[in-house]
């Protein structure tokens, strides 16, 4: 029970940080092509990923994204916590028989 707690809560954070990120770099990549968004020199080249949602913008002095490292960090240790919680509660519900050491062929109880 408390393996799938675990996995949906952990689910429900990982989904609500995509989503406030994906929502700050929807039009990033517009705003610093019409020059909203100073960088220092010229613009070089604009991107975006989708995992984690990201959108960056490369000027000639500096580059600008709109995800912080503290963020990448939690989407992260929170996508790792839905892979761990989902994975033990797999392993929970349908766990594997433990063969013992008469699985390996010469090493089980003598047979007198």
């Amino acid at each position: 029970m408390l393996l799938g707690i675990t996995a949906v809560v952990s689910l429900a954070g990982a989904g609500a940080l995509y989503g406030l990120l994906y929502v700050r770099s929807l039009d990033y990549g517009r705003r610093c092509e019409q020059g909203l968004v100073s960088g220092g020199g010229r613009l070089l080249e604009t991107g975006a990923s989708w995992l984690p949602p990201d959108a960056w913008c490369r000027f000639e002095d500096q580059s600008l994204s709109t995800t912080p490292f503290w963020a990448l960090l939690l989407f992260y240790a929170l996508l790792t916590a839905v892979v761990w919680s989902a994975a033990a509660l797999v392993r929970a519900l349908r766990p594997r028989p433990d063969p013992g050491l008469d699985w390996q062929p010469g090493h089980g109880a003598p047979h007198w």
